[in-house]
């Protein structure tokens, strides 16, 4: 089974949790969010985990390199449309020496939570059966040097993902 289709997570895995307004601008003629901008949701879900766990720029190269995409997966079940609110859930895979695969869905919900938090981690996905899930997907990044070259992930800076910043 692709890891864009696989199941949600253990209900006591640390899972990242984010809002978006779909904005008018980010639909096509149809009236459908546009398939390019779920990448850009997905892309900035990564990077608000990331920096809720303390790991900016200037960290990340603390600890040697920092993380590229190396390949992304993306199933589209249904369809958004502006001013839907979506809850894009993303959650780390286990390392296999400079490679991880990191895991989203993201669901339509009612309305933003008040107060609307930049993003926070929580244990579980929180997501009920039946509901309205509109993409999962799933990205191999790679941690590289300086120069590039891949290098086997520190298991001090993948433990950061797992706590609450």
């Amino acid at each position: 089974m692709k890891a864009a289709q696989g199941p949600l997570p253990d209900p006591d895995a640390p899972v990242f949790e984010s809002f978006v307004r779909v904005r008018f601008n980010e639909v096509d003629s149809l009236g459908h969010v546009n398939n390019a901008v779920y990448l850009v949701y997905l892309e900035q879900a990564a990077i608000d985990h990331a920096v809720a766990a303390g790991l900016g720029v200037d960290r990340l190269a603390a600890f040697g390199g920092a993380f590229l995409a190396y390949r992304h997966e993306i199933v589209y079940l249904r369809p958004a449309y502006a001013g839907d609110v979506l809850r894009i859930l993303t959650w780390l895979g286990e390392p296999q020496g400079a490679r991880v695969t990191r895991h989203y869905v993201i669901v339509k919900d009612e309305e933003l939570p008040t107060p609307l938090v930049f993003g926070q981690l929580r244990r579980g996905s929180g997501v009920a059966v039946g509901e309205a899930k509109v993409v999962r997907a799933s990205t191999d990044w790679v941690f590289a040097n300086e120069r590039g070259r891949p290098q086997r992930i520190p298991p001090d800076l993948m433990r950061l993902f797992h706590e609450p910043g």
